[in-house]
């Protein structure tokens, strides 16, 4: 994305010597994804020369006419006889220079991607996909469980929006096949998350995808929810996929201090139609907000690895523990967990930095003498900032599920979450000793 900004003759002149460096614009460079966001997205020449963009915290923006004051609002709206161009900028709640840096470094690092939304939260993304994507009366399958902001709106919201969700566990391909062979009409769209949080089943994307073809007839939407792993060690396009939805409030973010959401597609119409939903309905992302993703998507992949090494050594001590029943953590999959370790091996290059893990002792007042026992970990929802994050799913994060369908997925008492940050992981083990030895 260009930013308008007033050249100085050096700069001119630079720019006429031909500059050698790799071309912003393109954000598939042959580059290692961690150092794309280096590259891509942004030319300082347009900005003073300033190594960092600008905040642009700005409400509106000047046209040099009337007359492309009236071609950008054509391209906007799309209105008869407008240019197809970009629509350039307008209006912060349409687009800003900031939004638009951070949606095209996204796409230079999730891989397969082509185009972008970003939103203020990840339910305003999957909220927003989802409103603009199916038609009045569709079906959307989704990944049973899911996060508990996701299960509330499919669960609760669904009827409102007049569209059907169906929850199925979609870690076992018969199970989705069998719904959709069962169906009249093909689904609209199979809605993944992969891990699923809590409980960290894995599903086959390709799988899926595959599904979708077969009984979709060319009408089934795949959008994967790639928050626990992506964009570092999981790639839904590279599967099939044609969505990919984020919370980048935690590893995108990854400082615990911002709160957003991503679309990606790999079709342009797809998120023309996803924006042009934006624009009405206003869930649009703050120019700071955007500059501070660009800021952390720098050292993503040094944090997600950083955090998956160190998950791994607090999964191998918390198997040790005789307090510890078990342990779900894709680092521990072994030949003999059977489909999730084909699944995690075919389509993962990584374990991420999440852990579930059950007490022995099945009643609340255990697990809840753990969590208020913990004095490094912190007792805290959400995940994926340096710092390690600890919580209850069943009375916290997943608690507006039905009791019911909480024993159905096995989000127990006992069941703990735990976000594993970049503290030394000693340290985390020796916490968590510590809190385990007083239940």
């Amino acid at each position: 994305m260009e930013v308008s900004s007033p050249m100085s003759e050096n700069d001119k002149m630079d720019m006429a010597g031909g500059d050698q460096r790799p071309d912003y614009k393109n954000p598939h460079l042959e580059l290692h994804p961690s150092t794309r966001p280096f590259v891509v997205g942004y030319d300082a020449k347009l900005s003073a020369m300033a190594i960092q963009p600008p905040v642009f915290r700005t409400s509106t923006f000047e046209f040099s006419s009337a007359e492309e004051g009236e071609e950008s609002f054509g391209n906007a709206y799309e209105l008869p006889n407008c240019s197809g161009k970009e629509p350039g900028l307008i209006y912060s709640r349409l687009n800003n220079p900031n939004m638009e840096i951070w949606e095209d470094r996204m796409v230079a690092v999730e891989s397969g991607a082509l185009c972008a939304a970003a939103f203020p939260s990840g339910m305003s993304a999957i909220t927003t996909m989802v409103i603009a994507l199916l038609v009045r009366g569709g079906r959307v399958l989704y990944t049973d469980p899911v996060y508990g902001g996701t299960y509330y709106f499919f669960r609760h919201l669904a009827e409102r929006f007049d569209f059907k969700a169906v929850p199925v566990d979609t870690s076992d391909l018969n199970k989705v096949g069998n719904v959709l062979a069962a169906s009249k009409e093909p689904f609209d769209m199979i809605f993944i998350e992969t891990p699923a949080n809590p409980t960290m089943a894995e599903t086959d994307i390709a799988g899926i995808v595959e599904l979708a073809r077969c009984h979709g007839e060319g009408k089934t939407l795949v959008a994967v929810d790639n928050t626990y792993l992506g964009p570092v060690f999981q790639y839904p396009f590279e599967l099939g996929a044609d969505l990919v939805v984020y919370s980048a409030t935690k590893f995108l973010g990854g400082h615990s201090d911002l709160i957003a959401g991503l679309v990606l597609a790999r079709s342009d119409n797809l998120i023309k139609q996803i924006k042009g939903y934006r624009t009405i309905l206003g869930p649009t992302i703050a120019a700071d907000t955007a500059w501070l993703l660009t800021r952390s998507l720098g050292t993503c992949w040094i944090r997600m690895e950083a955090q998956a090494k160190g998950a791994g050594k607090v999964a191998q001590a918390l198997v040790t523990h005789p307090k510890v029943d078990r342990v779900l953590f894709p680092g521990l999959l072994t030949p003999e967990d059977g489909n999730q370790y084909v699944i995690h091996q075919k389509q993962c290059s990584g374990p991420g930095s999440m852990i579930t893990f059950f007490l022995k002792d099945p009643k609340k007042s255990a697990a809840f003498r753990l969590l208020n026992a913990v004095r490094v970990c912190h007792l805290a929802v959400s995940l994926g900032g340096i710092e390690t994050l600890i919580e209850h799913p069943r009375t916290m994060t997943h608690s507006d599920m039905s009791p019911e369908d909480l024993d159905k997925c096995g989000i127990t008492h006992s069941m703990i979450r735990l976000s594993v940050g970049v503290e030394d992981a000693n340290d985390l083990i020796n916490d968590l000793f510590q809190a385990l030895n007083q239940v």
